[in-house]
């Protein structure tokens, strides 16, 4: 089995939860996905391994770097708002009256083997009532559609081999994208100006946006397909990192909190309501001491 390690911002919920992106489609396309983190004095770092003799990380770059996004709907009248491509699969709504926003979608692209594979990606419309953290249907009136092509646009810009030794450090220059990093956040209030107002308003047209990371971004979308954070209360929820190498299943129950094997180590967020029924954003990350 191939290995690799990537360096990881423990402290940056966004990262993390790529890292469970990269495991859960290090699974589909290659198969036996186990992953773990390491810190120390050396650094942070995630570990990946699966099937085969190829670079895990690079496999999944490789993926993205080829994919294009589908969305699923049930019947032939609903399709994806924004021009989204829409494929018709009947009973795949969870919603009992679905709308555009509510439709799940997939990533189709190729490996290496010039086999499709394709990735699911939806939590936010799985109908279950899990607590979804930050990532809403629109941001801004940028649809789901949007966010994740824009996501997949600035990737295919990226080199690939670079992008594989430091995937969650690649900046890029895009619009919305989905709040799992705050690094792409900006505060109005406590940075002094709006980027958005500069480029839009009135007196806009200065062409300053704040840097977007959409490797972490899309791979944190990924990750939150099948797991969640542990919700505290309507303010805050908590994640866990652990030591061990996991497989998908188990790593679900422990970036929530509640597999306890080996080391491990946990993070509370602070995250607010931008607006009334919006997005959050995330504007506390500490790490809770275990005794």
């Amino acid at each position: 089995m191939a290995k690799a390690a990537i360096p990881v911002d423990l402290f940056n919920p966004g990262q993390v939860f790529a890292c469970m992106g990269f495991l859960e489609a290090a699974d589909v396309l290659l198969g036996n996905a186990v992953g773990g983190f390491e810190w120390g004095g050396s650094g942070d770092f995630f570990n990946l391994s699966g099937n085969g003799n190829e670079n895990p990380v690079r496999v999944v770059v490789s993926f993205l770097k080829t994919a294009d996004v589908r969305w699923l709907s049930p019947r032939t009248n609903l399709t994806e708002r924004d021009g989204g491509c829409t494929k018709v699969l009947p009973g795949i709504a969870a919603s009992g009256h679905p709308t555009a926003p509510d439709l799940q979608g997939i990533l189709c692209g190729k490996c290496e083997d010039d086999l499709e594979r394709e990735i699911p990606l939806g939590y936010w419309a799985d109908g279950s009532g899990r607590f979804a953290t930050t990532f809403k249907k629109s941001t801004n009136g940028a649809s789901s559609h949007v966010r994740v092509k824009n996501a997949l646009d600035a990737i295919k810009q990226l080199a690939t081999e670079d992008a594989a030794c430091d995937p969650f450090n690649k900046a890029a220059r895009t619009e919305s994208l989905f709040r799992l990093d705050p690094r792409g956040v900006v505060d109005p209030i406590h940075g002094g100006f709006s980027p958005d107002s500069l480029r839009k308003g009135a007196k806009g047209g200065i062409d300053m946006r704040v840097a977007t990371y959409p490797l972490c971004e899309l791979l944190a979308v990924i990750g939150l397909e099948q797991t969640r954070p542990d919700r505290l209360d309507g303010r805050c929820f908590a994640y866990s990192v652990w030591d061990r190498m996991l497989p998908p299943l188990l790593a679900r129950v422990a970036l929530g909190g509640h597999l306890r094997l080996g080391r491990f180590r946990r993070f509370v967020v602070e995250h607010i309501e931008v607006k009334k029924g919006g997005d959050r954003k995330m504007t506390d990350i500490r790490e809770e001491l275990i005794a």
